[in-house]
């Protein structure tokens, strides 16, 4: 089955201009990922057409290496191991939430009155973590620089959260212009499903932890809630204890 033809016409989302259109050169690995900056209806397009598995592969792979090489400036704060295993923490934590949310967004964009099909839902959300990625790499330098300067394991766990989440937020934005471009009867069931990928996104930087900070064992040896995590942390810092990471 054919997938639905798109319409070429450009509609305002989020005060942006989304032009849905076919991408240049879809097969130039690097011009998707500057399509995706510039020109993000193209790639919405594009993973409706025949070479979408494809795109949404090269967009999943782009995705949890920018995540891994922002990884490596949060482990800079810490040095010695935290180099490699703070990378690896986030691409597999960028990678399992994924894989945990995207059931869920197919079922949510089907019940906001979508004739979603798994592999373009797959590819729009693939497009939405290269985007949040493209973003962290972008902060890479910021968030170097006051690792270089300050020892405090708390407030760089926070800026990297904060950076984090403006990335988010970007990506979701163009899941967001995916739906209302398709026809979504109404924000609500998206808006649901963004809620539901952060808390996710969160509680995974804490199922994962230390990432910040420098551990004697990988992963942790009890569970936590994120919002517990992050306040005891916060208490244990004001209190002058050993360091801990919020992140």
């Amino acid at each position: 089955m054919n997938p639905p033809p798109l319409p070429s016409k450009q509609t305002k989302v989020f005060g942006n201009n989304f032009v849905f259109e076919s991408m240049p050169d879809p097969g130039n690995p690097i011009g998707l990922l500057e399509n995706l900056l510039k020109f993000p209806g193209r790639v919405v397009h594009e993973l409706h057409q025949t070479r979408s598995a494809i795109l949404a592969m090269w967009l999943l792979i782009f995705g949890i290496v920018g995540v891994a090489i922002y990884g490596i400036v949060v482990g800079a704060q810490s040095g010695g191991a935290q180099l490699w295993i703070a990378p690896a923490k986030l691409g597999l934590g960028t990678l399992l939430s994924v894989l945990i949310c995207l059931p869920s967004l197919y079922i949510f964009l089907c019940l906001g009155g979508i004739d979603a099909q798994l592999r373009n839902v797959c590819g729009a959300l693939f497009a939405a973590v290269c985007l949040t990625s493209i973003l962290l790499i972008g902060f890479a330098p910021v968030a170097w620089i006051f690792s270089q300067s300050t020892d405090s394991i708390v407030f760089m766990g926070a800026l990297h959260l904060i950076f984090r989440v403006i990335g988010i937020r970007f990506g979701l934005r163009l899941i967001h212009a995916m739906g209302r471009f398709l026809g979504a009867q109404g924000k609500g069931h998206l808006r649901i499903w963004s809620v539901i990928f952060i808390l996710v996104c969160f509680q995974m930087t804490t199922t994962l932890r230390p990432i910040v900070a420098p551990s004697k064992t990988f992963l942790p040896t009890e569970k936590k809630f994120f919002l517990t995590h992050w306040m005891e942390s916060l208490a244990n810092s004001s209190q002058g204890k050993p360091r801990t990471s919020i992140h």
